[in-house]
């Protein structure tokens, strides 16, 4: 990912090593807010990971619904029709991408991330390639022939975009927080 700098990141660092001796509310209050901060930027990324795009159908998508099945706790029809559905690329990259946010210890981190693991095990590295402009290749099936299929930037890129938003909603974030450790009330 492209090194974006936040401004305010030390006053969340500084605010982060305050909570670690604060009430564990004051750090759940600022996990709340961050998590509000990152909401439409996650948003944004699906969407621009959903859009476009032919409706094949291929092995790939077959392979996804049978992993995504092999994980699910129910082994109904409705559970199959399910993993058939959602088993496109675009819709497995969409929701295995989203953020994290730790507030305990003495770091705070809202972090984005695509958990390759919702994918079948040869298939992880798309997400990253999927991101990537260069994309990768790939044999087209049922021929000799390999292609090269290009990527659409959905992670970096989005992120860049909404720098002011989510620099906006950081500084929203700790507001309160800062607010409750400066009058003292733990």
């Amino acid at each position: 990912m492209a090194g974006i700098r936040i401004e305010g990141a030390e006053q969340l660092r500084e605010l982060g090593l305050r909570l670690a001796e604060a009430d564990k509310s004051v750090g759940q209050e600022l996990g709340k807010g961050l998590r509000a901060a990152a909401k439409p930027v996650v948003a944004e990324m699906r969407a621009t990971v959903k859009e476009g795009g032919g409706g094949t159908r291929g092995s790939g998508a077959r392979a996804r619904a049978a992993y995504r099945l092999s994980r699910s706790k129910s082994k109904r029809e409705t559970a199959a029709a399910s993993a058939e559905r959602r088993s496109g690329l675009r819709a497995t990259i969409a929701a295995a991408t989203g953020s994290t946010v730790s507030t305990a210890g003495k770091r705070t981190n809202l972090t984005f991330r695509m958990k390759s693991t919702q994918l079948p095990p040869d298939q992880r590295t798309l997400g990253k390639r999927w991101n990537s402009p260069k994309g990768w290749r790939h044999p087209v099936f049922g021929h000799n022939a390999w292609v090269t299929q290009l990527g659409r930037p959905y992670f970096d890129k989005v992120i860049k975009d909404n720098q002011a938003v989510l620099e906006a909603g950081i500084a929203q974030a700790m507001t309160v927080p800062q607010r409750v450790l400066d009058a003292g009330r733990l």
